[in-house]
């Protein structure tokens, strides 16, 4: 970017937790180069913030919502920054901004983030460049259904206020590479074979990998146990709060990708990545490092490939047959043969390389072409306040089947289960979205069908703690002897008095049963501790219908107990619950 007219800057800054908005800013960068701009893409949490209050370029924002309404984790620090009291009301008079935001309308807090983000900088003074774009999963077309949009719409305004100093650079020619990486002299050292430390991460080793369900279940979910090294400085967590680790991929993954790629010959010689103007090296990357560790431990090359993986390998496929494919899934009228060819059956980077031979990414561009790992956030199954050296996570194992020969698997999920016991590795801890009432007297509901109870083993393990016996839990699967998660655990709190269990086992019998259900069997109980005893409810589990079927459910008890209650002041009375902080939900796709 750094050829574009130095007076034609442009900062875009974003908050990604999964990398989908950090694309997208890529992706603005790349068509600004296109309009002469000098474009500068960082972090929110990497950016100088004295530069960003007094920036008089334009800053476009990106980012995307987490859990029920949170800022991403490379976003919160930033966000912090802006709600400053300290701040003058027109402290960033001199900035014109523009926001997009990527969400889920599926979810109640759609796109949270980005309308608070653009709220806010309007009230710090800042002047709006366009209205907020709010990108939705849900949309036919993904998030591109109102970034395309939004994209003509920013840039027809930027280009009124900097006119094009000379044509846009057509859309054939390919961007420069945002850094360059040159063979260099010496070793990259034992580093450079595991992954680093990052400072807010503790070392911690795999001491268990318990399988919890039956051997012939379909499904494999195991209790992965750590032992976090620092004895000295043990990190406390709070029960709702998430372990996040950082994933790599398989050897055999990772030889097979080098060979095809023409990159086994040089697979661990010794290089260096350096970036260009405008860009950013990630700090986890060694000064000297090979590509054996890049693809294994920083570029994730089970991705399913975003749209703009295509555009750039348009520019360096050799065939034309393979380059009209790539310039139809590029493009936005090509999103439906995209969806069907790549996000349907799950297609890996790996096997779109494998169906273009001759298309192939140059060494220079890994960059601007394979996205990074991103870490994964796993619910905390055990309780600091029982076993401050000891996590343990309670995760389904993924693989499923689609169209593909080959069975989809989960890049984390599958790496933890083929870490040894014994081995290190680099583990911080983030706010979950749920937290336990102060007063361990007040009655807790949680509801955690599957892996949704989780979260709930930490709370129970931090009440028992505390002495706290009003526990109830309705927890779902299919069979009492497949996957009856955490079983002799639950039991023996049944049989101490420390919880009140209700099972849904929905295939042991010929009429599924699941946990609304038992919610609804139960009314009489559940309205008591709800109205009588100001009880707190806590939703986990897979988000496609569990949360709003129960949700209803607990409205349905609010109807038939509460004389007179209608179906909306059912629902009025839940969504009361839910501000007040009484019925809190942790759910994922």
């Amino acid at each position: 970017m750094a050829e574009a007219d130095r007076d034609r800057r442009l900062l875009v800054l974003y908050g990604s937790q999964t990398g989908y908005a950090k694309d997208t800013a890529q992706r603005i960068a790349r068509q600004g180069w296109r309009r002469h701009f000098a474009v500068q893409v960082q972090a929110m949490d990497e950016a100088d913030r004295a530069a960003v209050l007094a920036a008089v370029c334009p800053v476009i924002f990106v980012c995307s919502t987490t859990g029920q309404g949170d800022e991403p984790d490379n976003m919160r620090r930033f966000w912090r920054f802006l709600l400053r009291k300290s701040h003058s009301h027109n402290v960033l008079a001199g900035m014109a901004y523009a926001v997009f935001g990527q969400g889920d309308s599926s979810y109640q807090k759609f796109n949270f983030c980005a309308k608070r983000l653009f709220r806010r900088l309007a009230q710090l003074g800042a002047r709006p460049i366009v209205p907020c774009g709010l990108g939705d999963d849900q949309h036919y077309l993904g998030v591109d259904g109102a970034l395309d949009p939004w994209l003509e719409e920013l840039w027809s305004a930027l280009l009124d206020r900097l006119p094009l100093p000379r044509p846009i650079i057509p859309d054939s020619v390919a961007p420069d590479p945002s850094a360059d990486i040159t063979p260099v002299d010496g070793s990259p050292g034992d580093e450079a074979s595991s992954a680093m430390l990052p400072p807010d991460s503790h070392p911690a080793v795999l001491v268990a990998s318990d399988r919890l369900t039956a051997p012939d279940h379909f499904q494999d979910v195991r209790s992965f146990r750590f032992e976090l090294e620092a004895a000295d400085e043990r990190p406390l967590w709070s029960p709702g709060d998430c372990a996040v680790l950082r994933p790599a991929n398989q050897a055999a993954d990772v030889d097979a990708f080098l060979a095809m790629m023409g990159w086994a010959d040089r697979a661990d010689a010794p290089l260096r990545a350096t970036a260009r103007s405008g860009s950013a090296v990630s700090e986890r990357i060694l000064e000297v490092t090979t590509l054996r560790w890049l693809f294994t431990h920083y570029f994730d090359i089970t991705a399913v490939p975003r749209r703009s993986f295509f555009e750039m390998l348009y520019y360096f496929s050799a065939s034309e047959d393979e380059k009209e494919r790539l310039r139809e899934f590029s493009a936005t009228e090509g999103q439906d043969e995209l969806h069907t060819y790549c996000m349907r059956p799950r297609r890996t980077i790996m096997e779109v390389l494998d169906d273009l031979p001759h298309s192939r990414v140059p060494l220079g561009y890994v960059f601007d072409v394979f996205p990074e790992i991103a870490e994964r956030s796993f619910s905390i199954s055990s309780a600091a306040a029982a076993t401050p050296s000891l996590v343990e996570l309670t995760v389904a194992v993924v693989e499923y089947k689609t169209l593909m020969q080959r069975p989809r698997v989960g890049l984390c999920t599958r790496w933890l289960a083929h870490l040894p016991i014994g081995h290190r590795v680099a583990m911080r801890f983030a706010r979950g979205t749920m937290r336990l009432p102060d007063d361990p007297a007040v009655p807790v509901i949680m509801v955690g069908p599957g892996t949704g109870v989780a979260p709930f083993m930490a709370f129970l393990r931090q009440r028992c703690v505390a002495g706290a016996r009003s526990n109830y839990l309705f927890f779902g699967c299919r069979g009492r002897e497949r996957d009856f998660l955490h079983r002799r655990q639950l039991e023996e709190w049944v049989a101490d008095g420390s919880l009140r269990l209700f099972c849904a086992f929905s295939r042991d019998q010929e009429d599924k049963v699941y946990v609304q259900h038992r919610i609804r069997e139960h009314g009489d109980l559940v309205w008591s501790l709800i109205s009588e005893k100001g009880a707190a409810v806590f939703v986990s589990g897979n988000a496609n219908r569990m949360p709003d079927d129960v949700r209803q459910a607990f409205a349905d008890v609010v109807q038939s107990h509460a004389a007179g209650s209608s179906d909306s002041e059912a629902a009025a009375c839940i969504q009361r619950m839910a501000k007040a902080g009484r019925y809190q939900e942790e759910c994922w796709y």
